[in-house]
């Protein structure tokens, strides 16, 4: 093995737990690392979802959501007290839910997934972002970490209507 290619296994796992970030060990059914699981998940089906988009405007904001992913695991891995996601990160997902809503036609009828294969994968990445909400107020983070609880209720209805416009449900951009 190569000094500058680290080990992928460590062992430290085979007794049942796994470390968290802020410190500590808990046993891998723990519902917080379930949390952490259902949250990888999201960012993975959102990685799919960018691999199907050829519009480069949707490919950069799936990059820049599954990187906020990436700090909500953070929150759920740290202490009380430490929060690597803000309210200026649910401010920044409420302009781009605005921007998109803006320009993606919302139908009045209840939407069955599967239109095109992008939007297929955008209305999946938001059912496992709801799982991820609901998991997140089971660990009870809405306290703790109230941002990151906001910012994935936000990323939930981005999805949706990104989801839309991915589906040719979009009116011209005004500028």
């Amino acid at each position: 093995m190569s000094e500058d290619n680290p080990p992928v296994s460590t062992g430290s796992g085979d007794d049942g737990t796994t470390t968290l970030l802020g410190g500590g060990r808990l046993a891998k059914d723990d519902e917080r690392i379930a949390l952490l699981g259902d949250i990888d998940e999201a960012s993975t089906s959102m990685g799919l979802a960018r691999a199907e988009a050829e519009d480069g405007e949707i490919e950069e904001l799936l990059m820049k959501l599954q990187r906020l992913l990436y700090r909500i695991m953070a929150d759920v891995g740290m202490p009380k007290g430490q929060n690597a996601v803000g309210a200026e990160d649910v401010k920044v997902l409420d302009e781009a839910l605005e921007n998109w809503r803006a320009r993606t036609q919302i139908p009045d009828e209840f939407v069955v997934p599967g239109k095109n294969k992008l939007g297929a994968h955008l209305d999946f990445a938001r059912s496992v972002v709801r799982r991820v909400e609901r998991g997140m107020v089971t660990v009870d983070l809405v306290q703790d970490h109230p941002d990151a609880v906001e910012a994935v209720n936000r990323l939930s209805d981005l999805l949706f209507v990104v989801a839309r416009n991915a589906e040719g449900k979009s009116t011209p951009s005004k500028g």
